[in-house]
């Protein structure tokens, strides 16, 4: 006969996939006919956009595309030039145990981004994409916490565990619109060379249903001045702040949120207006995860008096902790400077590949800068470095959602070179997991327990100090409560163990 068990359901939102892809790109390019041959490429920059992301049954489709400014000199001697080339980007993933239900969180970053001449009318872009892909699905969780009817005559240990479930997974669209001056003695601009675009979250909050987070988007744009056709670089930085609903049932939760360029538009002033700016429109995705902690009740034991119980437990793993790990650290170097001395006329920096190795994060940071020369023409100089974050997360704690990113980049001309220096901002999520053995059925035996000998009234035992009551009691068929009351309160030393009436 089975005992009836009062089962508590807990549902959620559950990985049941992940992947980390890296993948190269490679697309040709025709030069307009309007456009000089080309002579040598200068540099190549980049904005990836996703496009769409599909889940289906086993699989996962993601699009983008990577918007690329290839600079080069003309052959002869034209000023530099700028070819817009679009690299269709896409990737196909099994995914298995997704389906047309999941929320699906994707993440995509360039790597590398570089362009050579194939003949003097045409150019290949090459780029190297990172992607990081989550699936999430609805689950339910049951765990019996109680009996439906309690008679006296079974003895559970009920047990609570912290928990950390996904309680929602959600994105929103929105745009950020923001004006940029021209770089200082730039009196007009004839054309945008170069254009590159980034989107960083700086702070994530949970209220009252809401996730309301701030970030911020830092551009770099390359012009050709309209009167003197010098090349000018301008750096640019707009804040914003948003507000999106998510579902969570507790008072208190967390939520980590990741952006994509879904658009990048930068418009140059009307030539009547002398003070006009840059506009620059923005199209985004926030896609936020949000996670609530709670108590998950389950019985751990059970056992009877009065006959065989048999068990029946299933393993459960629960995420126990969720804590976000942040660290800064500035890397230098040098870049040898070839051509001579120059200015510098812009810098950036590509995050290469992450490793986690248990408690250590190693990436490496590619850093170019574009020179323009004293004696005439440009160049670029390159330099990779390394860096290494070391956490202090407990043994059995894993690191999630690494990521790394280039928060700030100065480099200036030094004995021939160039002296080189990135802020580097990386951030995670430690996660911590806790098995338990969770008591699913109970069924009684009723032939064992005619065939177990008959217990005596009372038994004296050594109970060592610091022993579980309940497994003692559970031994001798007898109750903590009982255990308890013939010995005062004791609980270690020679004790009277009274069988259960």
């Amino acid at each position: 006969m089975d005992t009836a068990l009062k089962k508590n359901i807990y549902e959620h939102l559950a990985p049941v996939w992940t992947g980390s892809f890296s993948r190269d790109f490679t697309t040709e390019s025709i030069v307009p006919d309007a456009m000089p041959d080309v002579a040598s490429v200068v540099d190549a920059e980049g904005i990836v956009t996703l496009r769409s992301k599909e889940t289906e049954a086993g699989a996962v489709t993601l699009a983008a595309s990577v918007s690329a400014s290839v600079m080069y000199m003309p052959e002869g001697d034209g000023p530099m030039q700028s070819l817009s080339v679009t690299v269709p980007v896409e990737l196909r993933a099994d995914a298995p145990g997704a389906d047309t239900d999941c929320r699906t969180v994707a993440r995509l970053r360039v790597r590398a981004l570089d362009a050579r001449t194939v003949n003097s009318r045409k150019l290949s872009v090459r780029v190297d994409v990172d992607w990081d892909i989550a699936v999430y699905q609805k689950r339910s969780l049951e765990l019996a916490a109680a009996l439906e009817q309690d008679d006296g005559s079974v003895h559970i240990l009920p047990r609570s565990a912290p928990m950390v479930t996904v309680a929602d997974v959600r994105e929103k669209t929105f745009v950020v619109t923001d004006e940029y001056q021209l770089p200082a003695g730039c009196a007009g601009a004839e054309r945008i060379l170069s254009q590159r675009a980034e989107a960083v979250v700086e702070d994530v909050k949970y209220v009252s249903g809401k996730v309301v987070f701030r970030g911020r988007i830092r551009a770099g744009l390359i012009f050709v001045g309209r009167e003197d056709g010098r090349i000018y670089a301008g750096r640019y930085e707009t804040e914003f702040s948003q507000i999106m609903e998510v579902d969570a049932a507790a008072p208190e939760a967390s939520a980590e949120t990741t952006l994509m360029f879904t658009g990048a538009y930068f418009d140059l002033p009307d030539r009547a207006d002398e003070n006009g700016r840059v506009t620059a429109e923005l199209h985004l995705v926030a896609q936020t995860v949000c996670r609530q902690s709670g108590e998950a009740d389950y019985i751990a034991d059970a056992y009877s008096n009065r006959t065989a119980l048999i068990a029946q437990t299933e393993q459960v793993t629960l995420v126990s902790s969720v804590r976000p790990v942040f660290m800064r650290q500035t890397v230098t170097g040098s870049a040898e400077l070839m051509g001579g001395p120059g200015e510098v006329l812009s810098v950036s920096a590509a995050v290469g590949g992450v490793t986690v190795e248990g408690e250590t994060v190693k990436t490496a940071v590619g850093i170019r800068a574009v020179i323009g020369l004293e004696g005439g023409g440009y160049t670029t100089a390159r330099c990779r470095l390394t860096a290494e974050f070391t956490t202090d997360i407990p043994a059995g704690t894993e690191l999630k959602n690494v990521t790394v990113t280039a928060q700030d980049v100065f480099c200036a001309a030094a004995g021939g070179g160039l002296d080189v220096r990135a802020a580097l901002q990386m951030e995670a999520v430690a996660v911590t997991k806790t098995a338990l053995s969770a008591v699913t059925a109970l069924s009684e035996d009723a032939e064992a327990w005619a065939d177990m000998p008959a217990a005596p009234s009372i038994t004296l035992a050594r109970v060592e100090p610091g022993a579980d009551m309940w497994a003692v009691a559970k031994r001798y068929r007898s109750t903590v409560e009982a255990i308890a009351a013939a010995n005062e309160g004791r609980e270690a030393g020679l004790l009277l163990i009274p069988k259960a009436r």
